[in-house]
């Protein structure tokens, strides 16, 4: 069995860990890949775990792009950070394969620290992100982050936020969404390719992202309803301990 662990118990934990990661979502606009990721490898075996997420993050990005339509005068005019996003998802993808356990947890436990450190300083990041070269350094890191782990939102929001940001939001969101359902689409062939997704993946998969959807629509219910700053510090305060936590098993 892929998931051995499938008691009553640890499967509503799932369920609930998935509701929590589409209503952040729904919410604040980012979060599918970063919390579900995090909860959900104290529960199950972690490269199998990150391999199933692919589906519901991959579903949550292309339902935004439904709702923003699909942003493609900035994907011509920056070309470069789009296509940079393909070969850094064959590399981030490859490197879940072979890296070990410990360092794979190690490497989460960073990337939060990181996207953390960036919501505090957003002001800095921009202004490293004007430079010309970030676009494509920023393109290769967004793919391989999104390959290897599927939460890829830290290189790619400043370099995007700075090239939209005289447009409309919506041309924002639609980027965003494109920049992190690309490397979702080229895992899913390399993981076939591979020999690492099967039958059973698929269907977990397709469920997870079921899941999710629910608490995506509840999430955008609730948007209206909640202080954002005050959920954000709960989400950002939760993903802290998670960091932790991950930073613990990596050397237990």
């Amino acid at each position: 069995m892929l998931f051995p662990e499938f008691r009553p118990l640890i499967l509503l934990l799932a369920v609930g860990s998935l509701l929590v990661a589409g209503i952040v979502k729904g919410t604040l606009g980012f979060g599918v890949g970063l919390i579900s990721a995090t909860l959900l490898l104290q529960l199950f075996p972690p490269k199998s775990t990150l391999m199933v997420l692919m589906f519901p993050i991959a579903l949550s990005e292309i339902g935004l792009l439904v709702t923003t339509g699909m942003p493609w005068q900035l994907m011509h005019d920056h070309w470069l950070f789009f296509l940079c996003l393909v070969p850094g998802a064959v590399i981030g993808t490859f490197g879940l394969l072979v890296v070990p356990v410990p360092i794979l947890y190690l490497a989460l436990s960073g990337y939060i620290i990181v996207f953390l450190l960036s919501q505090q300083y957003e002001s800095h990041t921009s202004q490293v992100a004007e430079r010309r070269e970030f676009g494509l350094m920023s393109g290769v890191a967004t793919g391989v982050l999104g390959g290897g782990v599927g939460a890829a939102g830290p290189p790619a929001v400043p370099y995007l936020y700075l090239q939209t940001r005289d447009s409309p939001r919506a041309v924002f969101i639609g980027g965003m969404a494109a920049a992190l359902v690309v490397p979702q689409l080229v895992r899913l062939p390399t993981l076939v390719v591979a020999g690492r997704f099967g039958l059973q993946k698929f269907i977990l998969g397709s469920l997870a992202a079921l899941i999710v959807l629910v608490g995506l629509a509840f999430g955008v219910r609730l948007r209206p309803h909640i202080p954002n700053d005050r959920f954000e510090r709960l989400v950002q305060g939760l993903l802290l301990l998670m960091a932790g936590q991950l930073a613990i098993d990596a050397v237990v």
